[in-house]
């Protein structure tokens, strides 16, 4: 169970510093913003996962 939820947190890491990357390259500030908000998203679920992660361990 730990791997699993170890795993997903790494996935939505790593989504989030795609998104970061696709925000930077945006040549419009709408498409930046949407990958913004999207990075914010997936950062905000790895860390969800991270704090249950946390939690199991002390537990």
């Amino acid at each position: 169970m730990e791997a699993e939820l170890q795993t997903k947190a790494e996935k939505y890491e790593t989504r989030a510093s795609r998104c970061e990357d696709q925000a930077r390259q945006a040549s419009a500030k709408a498409q930046q913003t949407f990958y913004e908000v999207l990075a914010g998203y997936y950062r905000g679920l790895a860390t969800d996962f991270r704090q249950v992660l946390e939690k199991r361990k002390t537990a």
